[in-house]
């Protein structure tokens, strides 16, 4: 057998856990694409177009106000009900949205992943970054809100702490990403989890601390029985501490951001892993 040398060598596939930096840095045309396209024409042919950024954050606020503060009397003490009700669910909104777009990845792109080749991951990337763009939009909102009520009230609501916000929001952004991936990779075998997940996530917000109350609260009104839903739910942990950081109603504990933290590299080892082995046959069942 004589040497040749070749113009293309096809190495074996990368490892499970690997990542392809390479490829995703070569398509990062594609992504800003993508990125641009699902913010851009998200609200597009509606009649109040982009407002809907912030329509929605102030109903959500106004409703979770009249619903939790004044009919069920768990608004917080001290602090603006208002604010408190604004802060706590659009970070809960990002992570929803992302946890359940990136889960139906393979499904929806399924067409797009069957005719031309780049990274599978561009895909959740997209999800992850517009959704960013989105709650990047609604934070300033809320802090034109804050500055609102300071001046209303001479009260400035945001703590010291909020210097850990990247933190915070990198942890969640984790999060949201290795549990989108672990779904992903498993609806395309079985389609029954995108249904589940679609029914379930959006119920979940009710037993998370720091959407209706705040942790303290939140576990002193539980059931004994049910304590273990708050203090084992590590989405609570992070928006109780958003809470803290911008409204001053919560708590911020490292013990529990760090326990958040290691759930969520784990989340994302796991998604990851799962991932990269169904991209390779995902197409003979999707």
């Amino acid at each position: 057998m004589s040497d040749k040398t070749w113009d293309k060598i096809i190495k074996p596939k990368r490892s499970l856990l690997e990542v392809d930096f390479k490829g995703l840095w070569y398509y990062r045309d594609l992504l800003r694409m993508l990125v641009y396209r699902d913010f851009v024409t998200y609200y597009k042919q509606t009649i109040l177009g982009p407002i809907w950024f912030f329509i929605q954050p102030l109903f959500t606020a106004a409703i979770n106000l009249f619903v939790f503060g004044s009919l069920a009397g768990l608004g917080p003490q001290g602090v603006p009900g208002f604010l408190f009700y604004m802060s706590g669910p659009i970070l809960w909104q990002y992570f929803q949205d992302t946890f359940t777009k990136t889960a139906s990845t393979f499904i929806d792109n399924q067409a797009v992943f069957g005719k031309v080749y780049f990274p599978r991951l561009i895909m959740p990337l997209t999800v992850l970054i517009s959704g960013l763009l989105k709650f990047g939009v609604q934070l300033c909102l809320l802090l034109c809100a804050i500055v609102y009520y300071y001046f209303q009230t001479n009260t400035f609501s945001m703590q010291w702490e909020i210097i850990y916000f990247p933190i915070l929001l990198l942890i969640i952004m984790i999060m949201a990403m290795g549990f989108g991936l672990l779904v992903s990779s498993l609806t395309t075998k079985y389609r029954d989890l995108k249904f589940l997940i679609d029914f379930a996530v959006p119920l979940l917000r009710y037993v998370t601390p720091g959407i209706a109350t705040s942790y303290v609260v939140f576990v002193q009104t539980l059931p004994k029985d049910l304590v273990f839903l708050a203090k084992y739910n590590p989405i609570g942990y992070l928006i109780d501490s958003f809470n803290y950081m911008f409204v001053g109603a919560g708590s911020f504990d490292w013990s529990n951001i760090a326990y958040s933290g290691g759930f969520a590299i784990v989340t994302l080892c796991f998604g990851i892993l799962i991932f990269n082995q169904v991209e390779k046959t995902f197409m003979d069942t999707v």
